[in-house]
């Protein structure tokens, strides 16, 4: 299966991270290391708008990036699926490949392990899904609140049904789930129809919070560096 690694070279909250220094070596080695590692991977490509991200990724043996991202999808309102399908597009215009599925694998979550990739790769091929994405547990629904962000008054979450999700915990007795941004395992075709991670079969693998962080800002960069200088 192929590897798609997406890193965009803009980032306003925490400039430069794709190739900051992480543990030893730039931020994204870690996920194109794992990904290579992996027994379901068999080609690992990268996709960017950066030539030093780029040049950084080239460093890794095995990691392709044969083309620098257009323009036009690096700007802050780009839609995943339109870089997604620029990739899938360009390997059928320039290399004949029909890309029938894929792992998408960001930079921003290097806690994952290859095993990781290969079990959520893995229970894409028993399930026959449209999807497979990663998550952690959280903590139930019922220590979930509302909390207005100018006066900060709080309030009890409503489920689905419009009910009040406190008084109803007790009938949910699994926590519920959340997504971690690190692995999605995804049908070309079934994605195209939908546009959409969340499909009729669209399935969770669960990783534990320690491999879970998905680093946005600083401090989630200092927490998972951390954790990973200590495994």
């Amino acid at each position: 299966m192929l590897a798609l690694v997406l890193a965009r070279g803009g980032s306003k909250r925490l400039p430069g991270k794709n190739i900051r220094d992480f543990a030893g070596k730039p931020l994204i080695s870690h996920t194109l290391e794992a990904a290579l590692e992996a027994r379901n991977i068999s080609r690992v490509l990268l996709s960017t708008d950066s030539e030093d991200i780029r040049s950084v990724a080239l460093n890794t043996k095995g990691v392709e990036a044969p083309f620098l991202r257009p323009d036009y999808l690096g700007e802050d309102g780009t839609q995943a699926y339109d870089v997604h399908m620029h990739v899938i597009n360009w390997l059928k215009e320039n290399e004949g490949l029909d890309v029938k599925e894929f792992c998408l694998l960001l930079p921003t979550s290097p806690l994952r392990l290859a095993e990781d990739i290969d079990k959520a790769i893995d229970l894409f091929y028993k399930k026959q899904a449209d999807v497979v994405t990663s998550v952690y547990r959280t903590k139930p629904l019922a220590w979930h609140l509302d909390m207005d962000l100018k006066t900060g008054q709080m309030k009890n979450l409503t489920d689905l049904s419009g009910q009040d999700a406190v008084r109803n915990h007790q009938q949910m007795p699994e926590p519920p789930v959340v997504l971690n941004g690190s692995i999605y395992v995804i049908n070309t075709e079934a994605y195209k129809r939908s546009k959409t991670y969340f499909m009729e079969k669209t399935y969770g693998y669960e990783m534990p919070i320690s491999r879970s962080i998905d680093i946005d800002e600083m401090d989630e960069f200092i927490m998972a560096e951390a954790i990973m200088k200590n495994r």
